[in-house]
């Protein structure tokens, strides 16, 4: 027995010197890294989709500025000793117990947690990455003890405080104290400096302008970090009577979140927090290589078209255009204008913003009706007003025109409510929901309901939202979510995330693939005439909302799905007697933007084709799709759209072919310039018109929905 435990005392002695020596070993070994490297090691970066070309960068949204100890108040430095680490100026740098404690989770799988002196914080965010691993762990203590044994304690405090992350984009106590207080670090109160010193624990938690709930918890944090200074003898109680969590200014953007490019990545920040679990200490310099799913071309195509064919001139300042782009079948969003500047306006306006969609929605009801076996053929007459229901619900056709006997593809050109209020009658509103859902629209979506008036787009989906599930028509149906991160990798490149596209059957193939031949008529006799020729098969609609409040145009080829929405000020300005026009609508500027977008995004790519119209067996391509009606003379299908001297919705604007000149205006089949006469008036509806970032208003039922 006795021979038993001499051996087990060698063995454990044995271990004992492996383990000193081990340490011994890697001590030695160990360089301390050069602090400078930190900015551009931990840096994170997002690229466009080839993974090369940078798009924006995550440094944080003030520069880092050094400050000396002396300057930073006693009564800031204790509070940061308080919250953090109490026992600093006596311990060696490390806590054994802390660590093997955090060690131990990291074992058993609860992650590397707890445990770090100040030492060991300031180690680890200023040489290393924030990787849940125990060789990283070991790293970091070898270099917190080589950092102890080199510099002094007030050194080691002074680099700390000019370095930890304090949320909102800043590092250092310097900067933390403009971020939240918006002064110098020599200037901060003591409440002032135990909230920075609680907010480096979790700014995500703790930083009460970041999320609901967040206020409380920085009262709690504060009052634990004041009253570990009266513990310790760093604050006299009576000082601490009264003291609380002191006012805090609201955050700025970071610097990474600027011009055009400042949408995308805060898009990409946002799906960041939800795919990895991230906060955004991390993000901001945790050295992410984030490569997304946006295509430079693209996107330089969305910034050209934009600049190129937006509104300009009196009454223009106030307008926001946003554009977005999706690949049908997969999700990836390869184009995002939501703003023109994200330092102006945060609103990311193809993201965030919501305004009604109007006539958008007439081939949601198409895809339905061809569901349920109506043929795209099916012939409808169009007279204005038309009585529906039993509340017996007024629906007028744009300049109360009236309409003959058309076919459902010549109503969709022409826009025709009356047709398409019919044509929800007959298969029942519900079925438009349940359609719209099918496409891909969340079931949320405010003003998604099964009035009748649905056809007429009283929802309000956000541009993303609405141009992908245009993309699922452009799939045959298959509907795909949308995304903006494709790869994940850390700074040492390994891949943390891959995105794998999430597909699913939406609405049926054959039924998409004749609403869109059906949209094809927009584009080639109706409002998208206004986008030009692009020299490729192209689909699409327009959609104008109540008193011109905004404007849309969505449509696709078959490998891109691409939307534009237009609003004024706050989403409830009319868009009249701007621009030289007296309205706005879908088939003016926005359809010219998404026709300049579509032939800069697409140049040099295959030319595909639409798959054939299948037909449900009911009427055939000889069945007649116009006759005169008894009132008045309706609008052919060859009439061309007038995009100069009378820019025109998707409504038609004459009430027969126009016998004027040719050579002032534009050609049909090319980009149309910027409409310089007045349109006609829209009647003034009766239903208020949404904000962007509110939810519509459902419809009276006392006037006609927006006829865009």
């Amino acid at each position: 027995m006795r021979r038993v435990l001499l051996w087990l005392t060698g063995l454990g002695l044995l271990a004992i010197l492996l383990a000193v020596g081990v340490f011994a070993w890697a001590y030695n070994r160990t360089d301390v890294p050069e602090p400078n490297d930190f900015a551009e090691a931990q840096s994170s970066i997002l690229y466009y989709a080839d993974g090369e070309t940078e798009l924006a960068r995550f440094t944080g949204g003030y520069d880092r500025e050094a400050v000396p100890l002396s300057e930073v108040p006693e009564h800031v430095r204790y509070a940061m000793l308080a919250a953090e680490d109490r026992s600093f100026y006596e311990n060696e740098g490390v806590s054994i117990t802390g660590t093997a404690r955090g060690a131990w989770r990291t074992l058993t799988g609860d992650g590397l947690q707890g445990g770090s002196t100040i030492t060991q914080q300031y180690v680890k965010n200023y040489y290393l990455t924030a990787d849940q691993t125990l060789q990283r762990k070991f790293t970091e203590v070898i270099i917190a003890v080589k950092i102890d044994n080199e510099l002094s304690k007030d050194q080691i405090l002074e680099n700390y405080l000019n370095t930890i992350y304090f949320g909102r984009g800043a590092y250092g106590i310097q900067t933390a104290s403009q971020a939240y207080f918006g002064k110098d670090v020599s200037e901060l109160s003591v409440e002032e400096g135990a909230f920075l010193a609680g907010v480096t624990n979790a700014p995500s938690l703790f930083d009460p302008d970041y999320a609901e709930g967040n206020e409380q918890r920085a009262e709690d944090r504060v009052a634990y970090v004041l009253d570990g200074m009266v513990e310790e003898g760093w604050l006299e109680p009576a000082e601490r009577e009264g003291l609380g969590l002191p006012e805090i200014q609201e955050p700025s953007p970071s610097t990474a979140a600027q011009g055009v490019e400042g949408y995308i990545a805060e898009q990409a920040r946002s799906e960041l927090r939800e795919l990895l679990g991230v906060d955004d200490a991390e993000i901001d310099g945790g050295g992410l290589r984030v490569t997304t799913t946006i295509v430079e071309r693209h996107q330089q195509a969305a910034e050209e078209a934009v600049d190129l064919y937006r509104p300009t001139g009196t009454g223009t300042d106030d307008i926001t255009v946003a554009l977005t782009a999706v690949r049908p079948g997969d999700g990836a969003i390869t184009a995002m204008y939501g703003g023109d500047d994200y330092q102006e306006t945060q609103l990311n306006a193809a993201t965030d913003a919501r305004v009604q969609a109007g006539s958008l929605f007439k081939p949601v009801t198409l895809v339905a009706a061809v569901e349920d076996g109506v043929d795209t053929l099916q012939t409808f007459e169009g007279p204005t007003p038309m009585t529906f229901g039993e509340d017996g619900t007024e629906v007028n056709n744009f300049q109360d025109l009236s309409f003959g006997l058309i076919d459902l593809r010549v109503a969709l050109a022409e826009s025709v409510n009356t047709i398409y209020v019919q044509l929800n009658e007959q298969i029942g509103p519900d079925r438009t929901r349940e359609a719209a859902v099918d496409l891909g629209l969340p079931e949320d979506t405010p003003g998604l309901d099964t009035d009748l008036t649905n056809v007429l787009g009283t929802a309000s989906p956000t541009l993303l939202e609405m141009t992908n599930a245009y993309a699922t028509l452009a799939a045959e149906g298959e509907r795909a979510t949308p995304y903006l991160i494709d790869r994940v990798e850390t700074v040492a490149g390994e891949v943390t995330y891959e995105a794998e596209p999430e597909t699913e059957a939406g609405v049926e193939r054959d039924a998409a693939v004749d609403t869109t031949d059906a949209m094809t008529y927009v584009i080639d006799q109706g409002s998208g005439m206004a986008a030009g020729d692009l020299g490729r098969p192209t689909a699409g609609k327009s959609g104008t909302s109540e008193n011109n409040v905004s404007a849309w145009f969505d449509g696709f080829a078959p490998q891109l799905a691409a939307g534009v929405v237009m609003y004024k000020g706050d989403g409830t300005v009319p868009m009249q007697d701007v621009a030289g026009l007296e309205q706005i609508t879908g088939g003016t500027f926005p359809a010219q933007v998404w026709g300049g977008f579509m032939r800069l995004a697409l140049d040099g790519e295959e030319v595909l084709e639409f798959a054939p119209r299948v037909g449900t067996g009911g009427p055939t391509d000889d069945t007649p799709t116009t006759q005169e009606p008894a009132t008045e003379p309706a609008p052919t299908s060859e009439e061309p759209t007038q995009t100069s001297e009378e820019p025109t919705t998707e409504e038609p604007t004459t009430t027969e072919p126009t016998e004027e000149p040719t050579d002032t205006e534009p050609d049909p089949t090319s980009p149309a310039p910027e409409p310089t006469s007045p349109a006609p008036t829209v009647p003034d509806p009766t239903t208020p018109a949404p904000t962007p970032t509110q939810p519509a208003p459902p419809g009276d039922g006392t006037e006609p929905e927006p006829t865009g």
